[in-house]
Parts: C-alpha cells; structure tokens; sequence
C-alpha cells in the first residue's frame, strides 16, 4: 500500500504579513510551521502502515518548507515530495487542488490523508476538490481507521452531531480529526534520520503545467478587498478589589449593555416580479438523510436582504413534504428544483451529479450557497472540482458588487481579518457559516413558487456508512440557539471542574461551548467547539471562563450581543477582545455573577 500525507506550510499568525498588492499572506520570507491539522495525518500514516508499504509526504508550498516536509517525514515517512513554483503564490484552493492532483498521479497512492483543516485559512475544502479531481470517495474527520483485508478501511468520521462508522474501498482519501491520534513533535534522532531520505522538487513544468494555469493567473476566486471586522466593545476590566465588588460592578454594566436596542437585521425584500436570471442565488437546502434542511432558511433570507437583482432559489433532494413547502414559499423561494429518486442517506458525491447538472443549465447564475457542514463542505468542494469554478470557505457575510456578481466575506489569517472574496466566473460557489444569519418570513400567506423536478441518478461509489452514533449530552443544552452561552478553556483546571460549571450556569439556562484546546484534549465533544475551526454564534450573552482569547476562538462569536470574559491572568488578550472582563479565579466569580445576572 502506498500511503501519501498531504501537508501545508502556514506561517505564524501573530507575525504574519500581506502582500497590499494581492491580498495574500506572505509565505516567503516569513517563518513557516508545519500545520498542525496535518501533522497529525503524518503520525497516523505510520500507524496504518504495514511492512513494505510506501509512506510520502507530499507539500506545496516554497523552497523554505522543505524543513516542514522533514519534520513530517520524520513522523514516519519514507520520502517526501515537495512541489515548488514561484508562479504558484497566490492560487486559490481549486487550483491547490489541481496542483496536488497532478502531483499524486504519477505517486499512484492507495490512500491520501490530509488534516481537516489549516490554521492560516481553515477552509477545509481542498480534500474535497483533491477527491473529484481523482475521481475517489472519501472520509471527513476521522478519529479512526482500522486497515481491514483486501484493501477496505473501516474509518469513524465526526460530524456536527456526534460520528459516522464507513467501510471505504481504495484508493481513497481521509482527513483526520484531532481525536484520531495524541499530537507529538519528532524526536532529535528522528529528525536527523529524515535528512538522509529523498526529497524530490518538482515544478509546474514537471507536472505539465503553465503559469496561466496556476496561481493568481489560473485561480477563479480573487480577495477583492480585506478589512478588519472586529465589533465594537466597551473593554471595561474589573480587576481590583474584593471579588464581590468586581462581580457586582461587572453585572451592572452587564445589564446596562443587555438593555441597549437590538440591532437586527434589515427585513428581506419581496423578490421582483420578473427576476432575471443574472441574479439568482441557488441555495443547497438537503442534509444527508434528504428533505428540508431547516437551518438553510436563514441563507434564503440573507439572499433577500441583498439589493435587486439577486433572488433565492432551491435546490435539494429526496421527500418534500407539504410543510416544508410552506417554510419554502415563505421565506421567499422563488424556484425549487428538487431532485427525486431515492430516499435515505446519500454520500456527497452522489449528490454532485444533481448539483452540477442544475448548475451547467444556469450558467449566468450570480451564485450557489452551501451550510458550512462536513457534508456540505465536501458537496461543495467536489462541485466546484467538476465544474471548475471558485469557492469560498466559510462565509459570513454576502454583498453584492456594482457589476451584479457577489461579494463573499469570510475570515482570513486567523481569524483576524475579513477577505472580501469575488469569482472570475459564474455561478460563484461559498460554503456558508449558519449562525450571523437569520431566518425571516417574507409572507406568512405565501403559498406557491416556480417547482422543477429533476432526477437524482444513480452513482458508483466506494464509500457506505454502517453505522452512527449521537453524542449530545443533554447538559451540555443547545448553544446554537441558546441565548445564553458559557465556554469554557483550559484555564478551568480539567474536564473534572465541568459538572461543577454546569451546575452554577443553570439558573442562567445556558448552554456549554468550548475552546478548540479543550476539545483538543478530549474534555467535550467536538461540537462544542466554538472558533475558526469550529461554530460561529451570535448569543444575546457569551461568558468565557478560563479561556486566553486568541483570534481563532473569538472569530466564532463576533456576533455576540454581549461578551464577557473571566480569566486570572490580565495581560490575556481575552481582555482586549470583551465587553467585560473579570480578572480572578472563575471559582470565586463565576457563581456569584451568575446570581447576579439571574435575579
């Protein structure tokens, strides 16, 4: 079996700097680290090996990641192969995927690992691309994989609501979650073994290629524009006196800023009575199990908030019920095409057929929307592989520009800046983050829209689930829609302090989130997290306790009415990111402040 483990170089987030020409991050020049997502594929591949397999590290990336592609080597790998361009700088994540493909042809793996995510641009969508390109099946986030005969894996991958068991025939592609194995660096001995194993450079010429066809040149998504979206917060920190005086003063300013007016969102408009076909918006409203994804209703809505041309229609599959007819009329579809042909669980790459045949019948379409779910990323990402076209990762805000196209926000370099992201082509794809919008009812009495049927047909692949498993503890409530919500970081002290925690936050009627460290080490579950690589919320109330505030954590509740922060140590960048910050032990602050705000 050969075995070959995508890895990214990404650079230090807190000393990262932008080309002012492109918009893009400097790789070169800057100190590049090994992300951590895939170092973690490069210690499973090991794992999964069995005597006379071949192990490769592949990575594209600059010259200067040749010490990142040893240091994944010497994880337990036997080469590396490391594709270096300068005509490379700039390409989006279709042409990444494109790049890599080519790269892996002539390599022939069984399987491709690749971690989940990167922390530069955490999008995600690359493995996904990589797969329609090679015409594989695939798992997303898996925290196993057991190597059974005859060239089957049974691999448990996470979703949103707990995990998925698949057997998966190769050659596939897996991307590995943070459960799957305990991260550890190299040893000095390793390290000094991997220099004396071959690395080979290749560069688009090798691979067939021509500058047209890659970076900004060949790239379909261009960052228009970046500009900084952190909100605006009062930053008030109570840090002196007794602890009852710090609670006190902090909840009064608490309720002073909960009983400002809402800001809400401006109320959708009424679609035109002839909308032209420029300025439709196709929103993907299926979960896997088919019907009615309710948490698609907000994307319609924010379609409608936009200016005249744009308008909202469906696309989706497997039972329509007559309910979910009426949510559809009302939130303002003004066509559904929905795919029959089956009912029950489908892979997303059954389901690219379907999606790229109503997309090549529209080929003027302003945009297609995706829920930023696994399932839908890897929908998303495979449609845009068959068709060509650009996507953007993680949106969380929709424009539209003066030429009638859409203007895609999403958070870049950490969290710390908004890339305001257009396509070349048409219809532009984006995966969206659910939680900035909000679903509205444009006419309670509406009843009717345009309905196109379309066939879902029939697709080979090597992927079929055998199992599934929820892992919603009841405690933990719903922080999606709670509007109260207490995350917690490492600074608690350990997962034994978490009873205690949901013991004090229940007269609030909150609900449990966590930083991605504290899912990292196996105290929650995955979906609790909260942050670039996990949930976005928009709460009337987030508390954080114990956590050190880092830009990849706040990303995720920007939309928060109001925040507060509980930590011992002042100088975290917690304090310069809240509306009100309390420095002290969260054993001493956090039931009194509970009281206080729950009276």
């Amino acid at each position: 079996m050969i075995i070959a483990t995508l890895v990214k170089v990404v650079p230090d987030l807190e000393n990262l700097t932008i080309d002012p020409a492109t918009n893009a991050m400097r790789r070169t020049g800057t100190e590049l680290y090994l992300n951590p997502f895939d170092a973690r594929a490069a210690l499973v591949a090991p794992l999964m090996g069995r005597p006379g397999d071949s192990k490769v590290i592949v990575c594209m990336g600059p010259l200067d990641a040749r010490s990142c592609v040893l240091e994944a080597m010497a994880m337990g790998s036997d080469r590396g192969l490391l594709v270096s361009d300068r005509a490379l700088e700039g390409s989006d994540t279709l042409v990444t995927a494109k790049v890599l493909a080519r790269a892996l042809r002539p390599v022939a793996p069984d399987v491709v690992l690749a971690g989940r995510w990167s922390t530069d641009s955490s999008t995600g969508q690359v493995p996904a691309q990589l797969a329609e390109n090679l015409g594989l099946s695939m798992v997303n986030g898996a925290r196993s994989i057991e190597r059974k005969d005859g060239g089957i894996l049974e691999v448990v991958g996470e979703t949103e609501e707990g995990w998925d068991r698949y057997e998966l025939s190769t050659p596939c592609v897996i991307t590995v979650g943070e459960k799957i194995v305990k991260m550890r660096h190299p040893t000095p001995e390793a390290l000094k073994e991997a220099e004396g194993k071959p690395i080979e450079v290749r560069n688009i010429t090798d691979l067939g290629l021509n500058p047209g066809e890659v970076g900004l040149a060949g790239s379909p998504t261009i960052v228009r524009a970046l500009r900084n979206d952190e909100p605006l917060r009062t930053h008030r920190v109570f840090g002196a006196g007794p602890a009852s005086v710090r609670v006190r003063e902090a909840a009064a300013t608490i309720r002073e800023l909960l009983a400002r007016p809402r800001l809400r969102p401006p109320a959708p408009r009424a679609p035109a009575s002839n909308p032209s076909d420029a300025g439709e918006v196709l929103v993907f409203a299926s979960g896997p199990e088919g019907g009615l994804d309710m948490d698609s209703l907000p994307l319609i809505s924010e379609v409608l908030r936009l200016p005249e041309p744009f308008y909202p229609s469906v696309v989706g599959f497997g039972p329509l019920l007559e309910g979910d007819r009426a949510h559809l009329a009302r939130a303002g579809a003004v066509r559904v095409f929905w795919g029959s042909g089956g009912i029950g669980w489908r892979t997303p790459e059954e389901l690219v057929p379907l999606v790229s045949g109503i997309l090549r019948k529209r080929p003027t379409a302003a945009g297609a929307l995706f829920l930023g779910t696994t399932w839908t990323r890897e929908l998303a990402g495979r449609v845009s592989s068959r068709m060509g076209l650009g996507l953007t990762g993680d949106v969380v805000s929709l424009s539209g520009d003066a030429s009638g196209g859409l203007v895609l926000g999403k958070p870049s370099f950490g969290g710390g800046f908004i890339a305001e992201v257009v396509s070349r082509q048409r219809p532009s794809l984006a995966t969206i983050r659910a939680g900035p919008f909000v679903a509205s009812e444009l006419d309670r009495n509406a009843t009717q829209f345009e309905s196109v049927p379309v066939t879902l047909s029939e697709v080979k692949t090597r992927l079929r689930r055998v199992g599934s498993g929820l892992e919603h503890d009841p405690r933990f409530g719903d922080m999606e829609s709670a509007r109260v919500v207490v995350a917690i970081g490492m600074g608690i002290g350990g997962p034994d302090r978490i009873p205690e925690i949901l013991e004090t936050i229940r007269p609030l009627g909150a609900a449990l989130a966590a930083s991605r460290k504290v899912v990292d080490s196996g105290w929650v579950p995955p979906q609790l997290q909260v942050g670039l690589t996990g949930k976005s919320l928009a709460p009337d109330l987030y508390i954080a306790v114990g956590v050190s505030g880092k830009a990849n954590h706040w990303v995720g509740v920007k939309r928060a009415r109001v925040t507060v922060g509980i930590n011992t140590n002042a100088s975290e960048p917690l304090f310069s990111r809240v509306d009100v910050g309390i420095v002290g032990e969260w054993s001493e602050i956090l039931g009194p402040l509970v009281g206080a705000l729950s009276a």
